[in-house]
């Protein structure tokens, strides 16, 4: 194995476990508006957008499976839920490469309302009791907000832990500066030249 891997796959471990330990016990006693924020969702999309498919469903298994063991909770829900959202964020990644800057907190405001509303009806199906109408709606409503407002940092340190292993063309933002320079330079030069453009205009109206 190769030194860029060690060091990614060691930045990864780091990252999803703190991430893990960090929702659990401290994030999960905040309940701003009464829902609270959950980053892990959003981390788990921000792996597959840098990684793929395989990377973001492998860090969504192994991040649902530490938060159902430490909540002895139904073993599976998450882990199911997350490696969906990881394997799909993965395939958008690999299907259309997205470098729009606005790409990550779509992907975060969707994977967190994934998440919410996943989460309920599993919990639902398992017999638990129906939640309210209204809270769920605000429940999804809030996680979409906070799922947007989180993921342009939570996606920097996934960035982070995978950097060493992805090298320039698979940085999403070194593709999205190269996009940005050459539509800058595309822009920049004339595609037609207007003396040119002039002489034929004043041949074509002298042969009529």
């Amino acid at each position: 194995m190769a030194p860029e891997q060690v060091r990614s796959y060691a930045r990864l471990a780091l990252v999803v476990g703190g991430g893990v330990l960090l929702q659990l016990a401290v994030i999960s006693q905040f309940r701003p508006f009464g829902v609270v924020p959950d980053i892990i969702p959003v981390l788990v999309v921000s792996i597959g957008l840098l990684g793929g498919a395989t990377a973001g469903a492998t860090t969504g298994f192994v991040a649902g499976f530490l938060i159902d063991l430490t909540l002895v909770q139904t073993m599976g829900v998450s882990s199911l839920l997350l490696t969906i959202a990881g394997y799909f964020a993965g395939r958008l990644r690999e299907l259309y490469d997205p470098v729009h800057p606005l790409t990550n907190s779509a992907v975060g405001a969707s994977a967190a309302v994934f998440f919410s509303v996943g989460f309920g009806i599993m919990q639902f199906s398992l017999g638990q009791p129906a939640p309210d109408p209204l809270g769920m709606l605000w429940q999804v409503l809030l996680s979409a907000v906070y799922g947007a407002l989180m993921a342009p940092i939570i996606f920097r340190v996934a960035r982070w832990a995978m950097l060493p292993n992805l090298g320039p063309g698979g940085d999403p933002m070194h593709r999205r500066r190269k996009a940005t320079m050459t539509s800058q330079t595309v822009l920049a030069s004339p595609t037609i030249d207007t003396r040119r453009r002039r002489k034929l205009s004043r041949r074509r109206s002298g042969n009529y």
